[in-house]
């Protein structure tokens, strides 16, 4: 899908970067490395969200006229390529602000991203699937069906990203069926990052039918990991989460 304007997104890019090197503090950068496991290779520049979200308006605002979803898409192409994790999250906050233009071809671009390691971080994966992949769903019912071969991906990425982009939706108790699915499909899977995001999910299942949270869990203890366990049980009484906890030590 070429963009419309080939060269203004290649040079918009190189500005975000410089911007990006601008602003970097290694001392930050440092202390960030501490929110990732010790053998996740995520390249930092050291930026503060809200600085970081300044510097990818200040690009949005100098663009003129402004980009359609095509632009944006090779824009984001771009610096989601890039290994700052600063880069990636500035090509998919411009990237987002063309929701209405999505169209279900983003999806398999998405994955795409994943499975080429673009996003190869839970921070860069989240990003993409609640910024991204949540929004393109939301209107696309279909597509929420083909979550379920993420699940099965070789990419953990992929497969977080399955459960992750439906969290937006879960929150206000939609597609509560597949993301209840989903989550069980996932359960098997050895990964701290996968247990996490498993448990992520069903916390936002819970907001608004917390009933039917307890008795999936209930009916699944003995298969789910203990870490997904506490994330989901998180916003349950203390008598509750006491409750599930010894019948999982059980």
């Amino acid at each position: 899908m070429p963009a419309k304007h080939p060269t203004l997104p290649a040079k918009m890019a190189r500005k975000t970067l410089l911007l990006l090197k601008e602003n970097a503090d290694l001392r930050l950068a440092l202390q960030g490395r501490g929110y990732f496991k010790a053998d996740e290779k995520v390249a930092l520049l050291g930026i503060r969200a809200p600085r970081l979200r300044a510097i990818e308006s200040e690009i949005y605002r100098s663009i003129k006229p402004p980009w359609d979803f095509v632009d944006a898409l090779a824009f984001c192409d771009i610096l989601v390529r890039n290994p700052y994790l600063e880069a990636k999250a500035v090509g998919i906050i411009l990237l987002s602000r063309c929701r209405k233009k999505f169209t279900p071809v983003l999806f398999e671009i998405a994955r795409g991203w994943l499975e080429a390691g673009c996003c190869d971080s839970w921070a860069a994966t989240d990003a993409l699937s609640t910024m991204i992949v949540a929004p393109l769903i939301q209107p696309h019912p279909e597509l929420v069906e083909k979550l379920r071969d993420w699940t099965e991906s070789p990419s953990l990425w992929v497969r977080r990203a399955s459960a992750v982009a439906l969290t937006p939706l879960a929150r206000k108790g939609l597609r509560l069926d597949q993301a209840y699915a989903i989550g069980e499909m996932l359960m098997h899977r050895p990964e701290d990052l996968i247990h996490k995001a498993v448990g992520w999910l069903l916390r936002e299942c819970g907001k608004t039918d917390a009933g039917r949270l307890e008795s999936f869990l209930i009916s699944h203890i003995p298969r789910l990991p203990r870490t997904a366990l506490r994330y989901a049980i998180e916003r349950f009484p203390p008598d509750r989460r006491q409750r599930l906890l010894r019948l999982e030590r059980g």
